[in-house]
Parts: C-alpha cells; sequence; structure tokens
C-alpha cells in the first residue's frame, strides 16, 4: 500500500467526509426529484417518509424487517417489486396495518407533495 492510498484514506476523515455513517437516517435522493408515477414509487416515498420521520437508518429498518439495506434502499426508490411479505413487514414495522391505512397515508402523502409541472 503506497502513501498516496493512505493519504488520500486519511484526508477522507480529516475534511469530515462521513457518508452515510453514524446510523443517521439519510434521505434518499435528497437533491433529487422524487417521482410517484407507479404504486412502487409511492411505497417508496412514504416508507422514506416514514423512516426519516421516526429518525432510523435503512439499515435499522433493514435488519428488522429482515432484508438486507442496498434492497430496503432500493424500494425506498421505487426500483423494487418486493414480495407482499416483506411489504406487510415493512408495513407492519411502523405500525400502519391494516393495509388500507398504509395506502391512505402514501396517497395523502403523494397529493400533498406532488406539484404539477405545466407541460
Amino acid at each position: 500500500m503506497g502513501p498516496g492510498i493512505i493519504s488520500n484514506y486519511i484526508c477522507c476523515f480529516e475534511y469530515g467526509f462521513t457518508g452515510n455513517d453514524g446510523g443517521m437516517p439519510k434521505r434518499i435522493g435528497a437533491d433529487n426529484e422524487r417521482k410517484w408515477d407507479t404504486p412502487r414509487q409511492m411505497f417508496g416515498f412514504a416508507i422514506t417518509r416514514l423512516r426519516t420521520l421516526k429518525n432510523q437508518s435503512q439499515f435499522e429498518v433493514a435488519s428488522a424487517v429482515g432484508c438486507a439495506e442496498g434492497y430496503l434502499r432500493s424500494i425506498e426508490q421505487g426500483k423494487e417489486n418486493l414480495t407482499f411479505d416483506l411489504e406487510y413487514a415493512i408495513v407492519d414495522y411502523f405500525e400502519m396495518l391494516p393495509m388500507s391505512k398504509f395506502w391512505a397515508y402514501a396517497e395523502d402523502l403523494a397529493a400533498r407533495e406532488f406539484i404539477p409541472i405545466d407541460s
């Protein structure tokens, strides 16, 4: 391992680069516009909101519901077509059962957050 590699590694810490360390919840794509054109995107947006409101990291939620952190990240981004069992586990984790209660929340959230862009 050369001095440049060690220097770069230390440099990251000197300048306070922490990535997603410290168990802090991170909004997914905070600088990106979120879409909720599909049920998957609406589900992901609502889960992200619930998780950040409870000040929980993706790792904490993923561990509790039995999936990988990266998989939960993809769910939050609306990229995964998850199983009903996992959907149920996530909704139950956030105490939003019955499912109709969660979907009413997700639809209301999307309606409040959505700002139409004139074509």
